[in-house]
């Protein structure tokens, strides 16, 4: 694929374009724009989508993605947990699977899960070509040879290659990026906002991550991620008498566990209020917390307000320290309930200096589903990796 043909990719991406749009948006000539057009309308990437408004005249055609050939596969390497969906181009999902929801898989067991369901898929669609996979991966992983470097709350997970294993494998590119990184692609795509500013995206999964968008671009760091939070680092005066220690209050694992820990003190009879909420897995039972205000379970009451002092900490120093534009809370926290957000956001202000609080906008994400991670993964691959001129 050329430059040329990467460009128009990624303009269409954005929004159908006609040929005169095409035309203004790359530096070419016109019998040499056509030709590129009819090239990527030839191999599917691109297709007539409709008609540009009349002004009078005959309307011109629009240009848009061809979303009928080709599919992207998505993986969320959770851990415990893996999430796997299959998109066309446009980053729909067309089809979706979860694994190991209570258990924390091996790397070779990830690998052939992968493998398992790339097959499934290919014999599910087969007029259809899967043309890359895109991995969202928690911890460190190395933004040019695509292995995860470390996952540091999960023995077994360190120096793992594999990315190369799966492309020599599945014969397909694949990408990786952090799971929290990936979040905010997905956000910043399905919500239309713009890279331009300064914005931090602060995500709770198997922990805390601020993903920083500075002057237009991911800030990566030397490691290839930046923005984990490391809770030895933080004083939280409220937390300081608790048995348990702060690292497990930013993990869905570590929340359940107390949560666990606090019913299971209670007597038979008031245990019993809690059953449903029990025999959810992990994941569905912190977003049943995060999602109403809980007055009827003291023990949700609880672990918010555990949740809210850690993250008030972390955000307000994040703010201090780099003073951005924006500021969205996502992953799980997209789930908050207004009240919650609410009293999270008092929180942090309560930290700042009036000059901070006064200007920073705070917002949750706009984007909200259980796929999130592995859609942004699938938007960091076709941004990277397909479309890169």
């Amino acid at each position: 694929m050329t430059s040329l043909h990467a460009s128009i990719l990624k303009t269409l991406w954005k929004s159908p374009q006609s040929l005169a749009d095409l035309q203004r948006a790359t530096p070419v000539s016109l019998p040499t724009l056509r030709k590129a057009i009819q090239e990527l309308t030839s191999e599917r990437w691109i297709r007539v989508v409709g008609q540009a408004d009349a002004n009078g005249g005959r309307p011109a055609m629009l240009f848009g993605i061809d979303d009928t050939r080709y599919l992207l596969v998505g993986v969320h390497i959770q851990l415990p947990g893996l999430r796997l969906i299959t998109s066309d181009l446009n980053g729909q999902v067309m089809h979706e699977e979860t694994l190991f929801e209570r258990i924390r898989p091996t790397p070779n067991e990830v690998i052939e899960a992968i493998e398992t369901y790339v097959s499934e898929i290919r014999s599910c669609y087969p007029d259809q070509q899967l043309v890359g996979l895109g991995i969202a991966a928690p911890g460190f992983t190395h933004p040019i040879t695509g292995d995860i470097i470390s996952v540091g709350r999960v023995p077994g997970w360190d120096d793992f290659p594999i990315c190369q294993r799966l492309q020599n494998s599945l014969g397909i590119p694949a990408v990786i990026a952090n799971d929290v990184d990936c979040m905010a692609f997905a956000e910043f795509h399905e919500s239309g906002r713009s890279f331009t500013e300064n914005f931090i995206f602060v995500g709770l999964d198997e922990g805390v991550k601020i993903s920083m968008f500075l002057n237009g671009a991911l800030y990566k760091g030397s490691f290839g991620n930046t923005g984990l939070i490391r809770t030895k680092f933080l004083h939280v005066p409220s937390l300081e008498s608790q048995d348990h220690n702060l690292e497990e209050i930013i993990t869905i694992t570590g929340i359940n566990r107390i949560f666990e820990e606090l019913v299971g003190k209670l007597p038979p009879a008031e245990q019993d209020r809690y059953a449903e909420l029990m025999a959810l897995s992990h994941r569905k039972r912190l977003r049943r917390i995060l999602q109403a205000d809980h007055n009827e379970f003291p023990l949700c009451v609880t672990i918010m307000q555990q949740l809210r002092a850690v993250l008030a900490v972390v955000i307000a120093n994040t703010i201090y320290i780099l003073q951005p534009d924006h500021v969205v809370l996502g992953g799980m926290l997209g789930a908050m309930s207004p009240k919650a957000f609410a009293d999270l956001r008092r929180g942090v202000y309560a930290y700042l200096p009036e000059l901070f609080a006064n200007h920073i906008d705070m917002q949750q994400s706009q984007f909200h589903s259980p796929n999130m991670s592995a859609v942004g993964a699938i938007y960091h691959l076709i941004d990277d990796l397909m479309f890169a001129e």
